[in-house]
C-alpha cells in the first residue's frame, strides 16, 4: 500500500509558454503520468477539468497524463487571451 500512497502523492507539475515556464504547481489530483489506472479514473479526473475550462471558454486537449488549454486572440489582444489563461490555471490550482 505504501508504494500506491508514494505514487500518488508529492507531484508537481508547470506551465509552459513559449520559452517561459512556471515554478512547480503541486498537483493533489489527477491521474499520474505514465499512469495504468484505468479509464475510470481517467474519466473521473478529466470531468471536473473539463467543466472548469468550458466555464473559462478555453480550448482544451486531455491526455491521460498530460492537459493542454488555449485560446486565440487578434492582434493586439494577447494581453486578454492571457489573463483568461491566467484565470483558468489559477482556478485550476486553487
Amino acid at each position: 500500500m505504501d508504494w500506491f500512497q508514494s505514487y500518488l502523492s508529492e507531484r508537481s507539475q508547470t506551465f509552459t509558454a513559449a520559452d517561459s515556464h512556471s515554478d512547480p504547481i503541486a498537483v493533489n489530483c489527477s491521474v499520474p503520468q505514465g499512469s495504468v489506472l484505468g479509464p475510470i479514473q481517467f474519466i473521473s479526473y478529466t470531468e471536473d477539468v473539463a467543466e472548469l475550462f468550458n466555464r473559462h471558454s478555453v480550448n482544451f486537449h486531455l491526455f491521460a497524463d498530460d492537459k493542454q488549454l488555449y485560446t486565440c486572440a487578434a492582434p493586439g489582444r494577447e494581453t486578454i487571451a492571457r489573463q483568461k489563461l491566467g484565470s483558468c490555471i489559477n482556478d485550476l490550482v486553487a
